[in-house]
């Protein structure tokens, strides 16, 4: 027997463990409300908040199955939580299960007196439901809700709203008077004394709420996004069903933030079926509710501006994705580059923002077409040149081209005889479609700057149409040729080209193929991939001449709008652009 020996009085008698009270668990293991499952022909399918998984194991699992779960629901000691001793058949299931729960997240720790109802500080039972589908620890998240007031500014049915919703959660609320700086930009301001705030407003037939965060940053985000959100500047009253929605939004997304728990839109990016449309804001971006009446519709979409700079893409796929968030069709500050019925062969077309992109693909051309527009943004005012990209080195390999192309007729330049690209699929293919398929009397003039720089010019009728400059002589003629191409399948399409030359060039990433293609024409098919492989001694030979060498290229920074000479326009998309982690710089001859 084990006993516990005291040290006062020898003759005291000791105490037996077995005479001791049992202690009651201070916490039990539940099944998580949200999870459900179903019996499949094999075994059992079990869906969680965010997550499933299937065990199979014959038809009996799915009465093992309810027997586990009936017992998780009611509530377990930790210490109880094992598979039962007996058949090995058993045992291997039940733990296959407990690690398959643990693993998806779908058991929690509560505490005991939630369960059994004999805590009068436990949270309403729709309240404790809420918080055990998807609190990490439901007890610290209750404590945070009930010892943080939070302060209510406005009036009005949004406010309301949001009120009952705060009430109906157990919030203490407090209220306040909007600030100055609110008129005309928000209906409401929920906020707490740790610094962190949301604001809300409903117009007409759109609503909006911003992401969390200071409370000047709140209105800012809130006047921008008003600026931007289409109908959001509505003068007259909302029906109550958006006004109540967007109330309710408001305090949740506080809620959240207040008990620690994911933002809403993080929620909805990781829950979103892959054929939702539009599709859920990513995760790396602050995130604007949206809501709309006709059709009743809440959606998440990126805030740009109150993003930070990231790091740029390392494929053209991640650059492809990144675009998503510029091209936003609540609050993205470029419009979408749409293919739609425009021809797509020989090349492809994406028109977008009174811009036309080009490209060997349609991403390309999308690509293209999204760094145009950016362009064409930058330059308004008196701002000088702008050249943007995916990367620094695509954003200074763009630059340099161009001063390359400006000071080309005071350049020390050699002859290229056709030789040297006429054998290259891909520079054949583009001068082919130019010259048969658009019927273009066109001739090429290939000059050679330096050892690793290529400069191609294609002129029609005494008028030069495009022109590349590459560190190959095939590459610059294929990139010309197939920029005269895509003008000219533009044109013919009925869109409008501006005026002048045309260039692509092979400091923008390109798609990789996937495997080794063996076959004799795979440099033609898959070109421009692996053209950027000289890229480096293609920069390094233009910085070199002289006329470039004599220029400023610089990276813009965090310079003011002023500073840098740009609209204000221009400078927020900078800024934006950096949000996506494209790069963008200026130069100067």
């Amino acid at each position: 027997m084990t006993t516990l020996a005291t040290r006062s009085v020898p003759t005291q008698r000791t105490a037996r463990v077995s005479d001791l009270p049992p202690q009651a668990p201070r916490t039990l293991v539940r099944l998580r409300p949200i999870v459900h499952a179903t019996p499949t022909a094999q075994g059992v399918h079990v869906r969680g908040w965010s997550s499933s998984f299937t065990v199979k194991g014959g038809s009996g699992l799915w009465k093992l199955w309810q027997i586990l779960s009936a017992r998780l629901i009611e509530g377990l000691p930790a210490d109880q939580v094992v598979a039962p001793t007996g058949r090995p058949e058993v045992v291997r299931a039940v733990t296959v299960l407990l690690e398959q729960l643990r693993e998806h997240d779908m058991l929690v720790d509560l505490p005991a007196g939630w369960v059994d109802g004999t805590d009068p500080a436990a949270p309403p039972a729709d309240v404790c439901a809420w918080l055990s589908s998807v609190a990490a620890d439901p007890a610290d998240a209750w404590r945070r809700l009930r010892t943080t007031p939070v302060r209510l500014t406005g009036d009005g049915p949004v406010a309301e709203a949001a009120a009952r919703a705060l009430a109906g959660i157990g919030v203490d609320v407090l209220p306040g008077a909007l600030p100055a700086a609110a008129d005309g930009v928000t209906d409401l301001v929920l906020s707490t004394d740790a610094g962190i705030a949301v604001a809300a407003r409903c117009r007409g037939e759109v609503g909006m709420v911003v992401p969390v965060s200071e409370v000047d940053s709140v209105l800012w985000s809130a006047r921008e996004v008003t600026r931007r959100l289409a109908g959001a500047a509505d003068p007259s009253g909302a029906p109550h069903a958006l006004t109540a929605l967007v109330g309710s939004a408001a305090a949740h997304r506080l809620v959240c933030a207040v008990a620690g728990l994911a933002d809403p839109a993080i929620e909805a990016a990781e829950l979103h079926d892959d054929d939702q449309q539009p599709a859920p804001a990513r995760l790396e971006h602050p995130s604007v509710l949206v809501a709309r009446l006709d059709p009743l519709s809440l959606t998440y979409h990126p805030f740009l501006p109150a993003a930070p700079a990231v790091p740029p893409a390392d494929t053209v796929d991640e650059a492809l994705r990144r675009i998503e968030a510029l091209v936003d069709a609540e609050l993205g500050p470029l419009t979408e580059p749409v293919a739609g019925n425009l021809p797509q062969v020989p090349a492809a077309l994406a028109a977008a923002g009174g811009v036309v992109g080009l490209g060997a693909s349609t991403d390309a051309a999308r690509l293209d077409a999204v760094l145009r527009q950016a362009e064409a943004v930058l330059a308004g005012g008196d701002a000088g040149h702008f050249a943007v990209g995916v990367h620094d080195r695509h954003a200074q390999g763009t630059a340099l081209r161009r001063l390359a192309d400006a000071a080309v007729e005071q350049l020390d330049t050699t002859p290229v005889a056709d030789d040297e690209w006429i054998g290259s699929p891909a520079a054949r293919r583009w001068w082919k479609a130019l010259t048969l398929r658009f019927g273009q009397p066109a001739w090429v003039h290939v000059r050679r700057l330096a050892p690793d720089a290529v400069h191609a010019q294609i002129a029609c009728g005494g008028e030069v149409v495009a022109w590349a400059v590459e560190a190959r002589t095939a590459d610059a003629v294929a990139f010309a040729a197939l920029a005269a191409v895509g003008a000219a399948q533009a044109r013919e399409a009925g869109l409008d080209v501006p005026a002048g030359p045309v260039t692509l060039s092979g400091a923008a990433p390109a798609a990789q193929p996937v495997g080794e293609d063996v076959t004799p024409w795979s440099a033609g098919w898959h070109w421009p991939a692996g053209v950027d492989q000289g890229e480096d001694r293609l920069q390094a030979a233009l910085r070199a001449l002289a006329p470039i060498a004599r220029a400023t290229v610089w990276r813009l920074g965090e310079l003011s709008s002023a500073e840098d000479g740009m609209t204000e326009q221009a400078a927020q998309l900078r800024r934006e652009l950096s949000a996506v982690g494209f790069t963008v710089v200026r130069w100067a001859s």
